[in-house]
């Protein structure tokens, strides 16, 4: 793959994961009805899956550090994620994606709303880093074109 090519499909992963962001703040916010916010994997999602392929490859051939940060902050967010998931929607046990799904939520109780508010947090903080750790590598591949 070539430096332009990644930096295209970085751009677009880091917008995917913007949206999925936005679809975990909607069940925060209250949405009673929400579009499936999945994938629930690290390896699942369009970043994860571009990440671990190709972009790994191309960032160990060009000797860029910084993807051991990114891998870690990426699954933290699953993880985080997937708490809140099960809070609203029960286990994600075999569960499979489908974008064209609407959830209904489960009704819960106000400590674990709050926890799931917490984790919201936390999985925002999360993503801002990876964000940040993304942000230094596109300046990577643009020194490197």
């Amino acid at each position: 793959m070539n430096i332009h090519a990644a930096l295209d499909n970085l751009d677009k992963a880091r917008r995917s994961h913007i949206k999925w962001l936005n679809r975990a703040k909607s069940i925060i916010d209250g949405k009673s009805l929400v579009r499936d916010p999945h994938p629930l994997k690290s390896t699942e999602c369009q970043f994860g899956l571009w990440f671990t392929s190709e972009g790994e490859t191309l960032f160990k051939n060009l000797e860029i550090d910084g993807i051991e940060t990114i891998h870690m902050l990426h699954h933290k967010l699953h993880e985080k994620y997937l708490t809140i998931y099960e809070t609203y929607f029960g286990s994600a046990e075999g569960v499979v994606y489908d974008a064209k799904v609407r959830l209904q939520k489960n009704t819960v109780s106000i400590v674990d709303e709050e926890t799931a508010r917490e984790c919201f947090y936390e999985l925002r903080k999360l993503s801002y880093s990876m964000l940040e750790e993304i942000g230094k590598l596109q300046s990577l591949l643009e020194m490197n074109k």
